[in-house]
């Protein structure tokens, strides 16, 4: 018998796959690739949280291991770590350059590997030879350099690679922040524990967390760059140049250079590169223990992790590009020039709330996605731009620490308040941002035009 089933079934079978409830072989091809994306993407960032671990595992442990190295004077360590910091990022120009060309050619992999297969053999070292002042220096430095690769010029390219819009780049980069928070929660703990031992047992703790960020590599973490799309011209000293982030301002669009620009000065504030002086300050000024300090990075970390995934998105789910910037800009701005005003514990903790949107690089997310997409447009390799991108960071992670050192040390040696030095920090690292940013188009930043409503009459 005829019935209205066979009319619905004719009907399913006839029109067009937009149409039908059913999923077309393309839909699902397409479907299969976003998710191969995601789960790239989860995996990337864990490898993050886990090269984040390594990096601040010894956030309490090496400043005291050099304050002790150099026999208690605390100026003198002072000055240690921000020129070992400044020789990091001079390495870096030369590393995040050579690698981020040579992964354009042979894949984001061993890029991600050569952190964590560093880390093995370097906290190792140090725990055999904790009273080496040149050796431990050495290896902090190499540490630094290494970690610092795998996490930024091999992360911002792997992100670069399996996203395919401004806004799916925007979002996997606020993920990576999120993980950043992850692993500040997580890494105090581990620290302190290892810390009651000796300060030589946390860098073995950095050696097995490397080894699991290894195995992590080796066995999950796929390959971003397809055969295909990887680039065929050969390595020459031109295409190895470090400061080869010249071609950003002599080949790249104007709005291209001012927003590589604008977003490496954010840099300023980035947590590693205020990492040594707040360490002095929470100890010898505020008098925190040990335990006070891993408390505090635990519930920075956990606060962190809240406003990098939930705050920071709601606000650029509401604000533009330009509006968030200049909001995160003026927040970093008036909790770094009042945090350092006076030696209390109260105003230091108060000052940090009004960070949290913009934490870390969390302000340059934005700005950061659009540089990206006008860089590829513009026919630079994701690889080459994350990695000009990056020498520009790394000389600013050379800069800063080096300044804060000498600011901090200067400023104690005269018997004046060395908190002052997160004011020079806010207004490197947030003000001439914001100066910057006004400076520009609306259209250069993919902002659309605000048109005025006219109430009818």
């Amino acid at each position: 018998k005829f019935h209205c089933g066979h009319i619905f079934r004719f009907l399913r079978w006839n029109m067009p796959a937009a149409l039908s409830k059913e999923p077309s072989a393309d839909d699902a091809a397409e479907e299969k690739k976003r998710l191969a994306r995601k789960c790239a993407g989860l995996i990337v960032c864990m490898s993050s949280s886990l090269s984040v671990c390594q990096h601040i595992m010894t956030v309490q442990t090496e400043p005291r291991l050099v304050v002790n190295l150099c026999n208690g004077d605390v100026a003198a360590a002072s000055r240690l770590l921000g020129n070992t910091s400044g020789i990091v990022g001079l390495l870096s120009i030369l590393v995040n350059q050579f690698g981020g060309r040579l992964s354009d050619s042979v894949g984001r992999k061993p890029g991600f590997m050569i952190g964590p297969v560093m880390n093995v053999l370097l906290g190792w070292l140090v725990f055999k030879n904790s009273h080496n002042r040149r050796l431990v220096l050495t290896c902090r430095i190499l540490r630094l350099l290494f970690t610092t690769f795998s996490n930024t010029v091999m992360v911002d390219a792997a992100l670069a690679d399996v996203c395919t819009t401004p806004q799916e780049l925007e979002h996997s980069k606020s993920q990576i922040q999120v993980a950043t928070g992850a692993a500040m929660l997580i890494t105090p703990f581990v620290e302190a524990k290892l810390l009651e031992k000796g300060l030589h047992w946390v860098y073995l703790g950095v050696s097995g967390v490397a080894a699991v960020h290894t195995c992590l590599s080796c066995l999950c973490l796929p390959e971003t760059l397809v055969p295909s799309a990887r680039s065929q011209t050969k390595m020459d000293l031109a295409s190895v140049n470090p400061f080869g982030f010249i071609r950003i301002f002599t080949e790249g669009s104007r709005a291209l250079w001012q927003l590589t620009v604008l977003t490496t000065f954010q840099m300023f504030l980035e947590g590693k590169n205020i990492s040594d002086i707040a360490q002095n300050w929470v100890r010898d000024h505020l008098k925190w223990s040990v335990t006070g300090i891993r408390n505090f990075v635990i519930i920075y970390g956990a606060l962190c992790t809240l406003s990098c995934g939930s705050l920071a998105p709601r606000l650029r789910s509401r604000l533009d590009a330009k509006d968030f910037t200049t909001l995160t800009n003026s927040l970093n701005a008036g909790a770094f020039l009042v945090r350092g005003l006076k030696a209390s514990t109260v105003l230091w903790l108060v000052a940090m709330v009004p960070m949290l949107p913009g934490v870390n690089g969390t302000c340059a997310i934005p700005l950061k996605a659009q540089a990206t997409r006008l860089a590829i447009e513009q026919g630079f390799g994701k690889g080459e731009y994350s990695a000009w991108a990056n020498n520009m960071r790394a000389i600013v992670g050379s800069i800063a620490p080096m300044m804060y050192g000498q600011v901090y040390a200067g400023l104690a040696k005269k018997g004046m308040n060395p908190g002052l030095s997160f004011a020079f920090a806010g207004v490197l690292g947030a003000i001439v941002p914001q100066i910057m940013l006004m400076a520009m188009k609306d259209s250069d930043l993919g902002v659309v035009p605000k048109v005025a409503v006219v109430p009818a009459r």
